[in-house]
């Protein structure tokens, strides 16, 4: 097979995502004007991607994740070694993802967030590794709407049992997020989630030789406090659990970046509720472990 390129396959996963977002803004959403998007103090919490609620409403949310990592994780004769980054996720809720012409003009930015904080790699044995992490930050409707406070914190597990020859992680996290609007009532919610991934490699090559790998995820999230969508008609979607299937590719060796970010790897993801009044497909550019 011939050598593919980095560019080759950011341009496969862009097709995917356009074709994707044309086939939810194909189903009228019936927003009313003036209303809120469905959670958006959370949008930094739950990533990029498009979000339908009980058919009500579509929103886009874009997620900018530049981060520094200031030490890595190793766990080398028996020496542990913390890895230490810092965090700085800008997210963005646009209005109409339908109209690529007015994709960027002003009136179609609907939110703004900005959560910083601090991500730890423990390397607690050479198979597993937890992942403490805490944010918090500001958010704003544009429109002249509410401000927020935003919170979250958690602690990630990956355990690789490295006993066959598929290269597998179990994991498991646990969340805790919130925002304090300076009006109305503050939110929050505790999640946990349990899942799997598998990194597979390919016999395709990109053109400087590195081997590209299909990493896949499933995953289930238990909402133990539920989470309220706002929809119109004053009407609410009230979501208990969260299942998530994704696809990516990964180049080994070397991580993948866009202009100042990196990434692990590129793919999309797709998420939904057990009683389907919720569904998202969500860009994918990290390991669950480390997203």
């Amino acid at each position: 097979m011939p050598p593919v390129s980095p560019a080759s396959f950011v341009r496969i996963i862009r097709a995917a995502a356009c074709f994707l977002m044309l086939l939810f803004a194909s189903v009228p959403v019936g927003a009313q004007e003036g209303e809120p998007d469905p959670h958006w103090a959370f949008s930094a919490f739950f990533g990029s991607g498009w979000y339908r609620i009980s058919q009500n409403r579509t929103v886009f949310v874009l997620r900018i994740p530049p981060q520094q990592t200031l030490q890595h994780s190793s766990l080398i004769g028996g020496k542990r070694t913390l890895g230490i980054e810092l965090h700085y996720p800008l997210s963005i809720g646009l209005n109409n993802v339908s109209d690529f012409g007015g994709l960027i003009e002003r009136d179609n930015f609907a939110t703004f967030s900005f959560t910083p904080g601090v991500e730890l790699e423990i390397p607690m044995s050479e198979k597993w590794s937890l992942r403490p992490l805490v944010h918090a930050g500001w958010g704003k409707e544009t429109d002249g709407g509410n401000s927020a406070w935003i919170y979250y914190a958690g602690i990630k597990s990956r355990y690789t049992p490295g006993d066959s020859r598929l290269d597998w992680s179990l994991l498991n996290s646990l969340y805790y997020a919130g925002h304090n609007p300076d009006e109305g009532q503050s939110d929050d919610l505790v999640s946990a989630m349990a899942g799997a991934e598998i990194r597979h490699p390919l016999s395709w090559y990109d053109s400087a030789g590195h081997q590209l790998n299909l990493d896949a995820h499933l995953t289930y999230t238990k909402l133990l406090d539920q989470a309220e969508f706002p929809s119109p008609r004053s009407l609410s979607a009230n979501v208990n659990d969260l299942w998530e299937i994704g696809l990516a590719l990964r180049r080994s060796g070397k991580p993948l970046r866009i202009w100042f970010i990196e990434f692990e790897h590129i793919g999309l993801a797709y998420q939904w509720s057990s009683d389907g009044d919720y569904r998202a497909i969500t860009f994918n550019f990290h390991s669950p472990f480390r997203d």
